[in-house]
């Protein structure tokens, strides 16, 4: 993990509510199931601001989730019991961290894997098959090259750029843009199956923010 992200979680709190298409996932693949009582185990893969193990905890999973930055997860874990929400945390790092193999149903992440070298994304969507049940589900959200901020700064490797002075990921750390061949073929080497790419176009206070929001199976 860059450590940026401790400097930026001591000194900001932010996302306070889930993405769409976070909720979108979730109620198309697991709602009924939640809802009839089974125990739906999800890892919040980069916790982040803890908007989503807040919704995930308050909608009734099992919810384990993690962030490298020690200051992310003691505001997420706060927030939960401040609701009297329940979820597993641990601090680690994307690439260190370690769960029981074919343990979760589903993992997410938003935004988090991205701001990595590419040799570390791959690592960490390997790892992340591991810790899924066969049949389990992955949603992974990725920023594409037209977002503003793409080859600006300091490319330390392919499409991977720090130092970015300009739109939504400046002073961000380390960013790997994306195009939509490219999450796939990185996801599939991992051994996922049924990928599924979306993309999101918008505008952010003028700047062009493109994502991929991309589903797949183990």
């Amino acid at each position: 993990m860059d450590r940026i992200w401790e400097e930026i979680h001591s000194r900001n709190e932010w996302g306070a509510y889930p993405s769409e298409h976070v909720i979108r996932f979730f109620a198309r693949n697991y709602y009924g199931r939640v809802r009839n009582g089974e125990q739906i185990k999800v890892l919040d893969f980069g916790c982040g601001g803890g908007a989503h193990t807040w919704y995930l905890a308050r909608e009734g999973f099992c919810v384990y989730a993690f962030d490298g930055s020690e200051h992310a997860v003691r505001n997420t874990e706060n927030r939960l019991k401040r609701e009297n929400l329940q979820a597993s945390f641990k601090v680690a790092d994307g690439t260190d961290v370690q769960y029981e193999r074919d343990f979760f149903d589903a993992v997410l992440d938003n935004v988090c894997i991205y701001a990595n070298r590419l040799e570390d994304i791959r690592s960490m969507y390997h790892k992340i098959y591991g810790f899924l049940k066969p049949g389990g589900k992955l949603l992974t959200v990725c920023f594409g090259r037209n977002t503003c901020g793409f080859g600006q700064g300091t490319e330390i490797e392919e499409n991977t750029f720090t130092d970015i002075k300009k739109g939504p990921l400046t002073e961000r750390g380390v960013t790997h843009f994306f195009d939509e061949a490219d999450i796939g073929k990185v996801i599939s080497e991992a051994g996922f199956r049924n990928l599924q790419t979306d993309r999101i176009l918008y505008t952010d206070r003028g700047d062009q923010v493109e994502q991929f929001v991309t589903q797949a199976e183990k």
